[in-house]
C-alpha cells in the first residue's frame, strides 16, 4: 500500500485485489495528528493492526483492544518525536549490532540485583 501524508490527510492505494487501483483519501481527526511522525510502512502497519482489532471488536463486542492499539502507537509516536530519546535508541541499537551490549546476567551483577 503506497501512503502519503500531507498535513492531516492520508492518501493510500488500496491493497486488496477487490479495490485494485482505487485510491483512498481521508482526513485524520485532529486527535490523530501524532500519526504524522510515522513512515508509510509504519502507517500501513498501524492501519492494518487497527482494522484487525476493529473487526475483532465488532465480532466479540470487546472494544478494549482498539484502545490498546491506539495508545500503544501513540506512545511510540511520543518516543519517535523525542530527538534525544531517538539518538539514545539509535546509539543502543548500533552498540548491540557491534556486539557491545551487555547480557542480562552481566547487568544484574553490575546492578547487584
Amino acid at each position: 500500500m503506497a501512503t502519503i501524508i500531507s498535513d492531516q490527510m492520508i492518501v493510500g492505494k488500496m491493497p486488496s485485489s477487490q479495490a485494485a487501483g482505487q485510491i483512498s483519501l481521508f482526513t485524520l481527526p485532529q486527535s490523530f495528528d501524532w500519526l504524522t511522525c510515522f513512515s508509510a510502512e509504519e502507517l500501513a502497519e498501524f492501519f492494518a493492526e487497527l482494522l484487525a482489532v476493529l473487526s475483532q471488536g465488532r465480532q466479540t463486542g470487546d472494544w478494549l483492544p482498539v484502545s490498546d492499539v491506539i495508545e500503544s502507537w501513540k506512545a511510540t509516536a511520543d518516543v519517535k518525536s523525542d530527538p534525544v530519546m531517538m539518538v539514545e535508541i539509535e546509539t543502543g541499537l548500533t552498540e548491540l549490532g557491534d556486539d557491545q551490549g551487555m547480557s542480562w546476567a552481566e547487568l544484574q551483577k553490575e546492578l547487584s540485583l
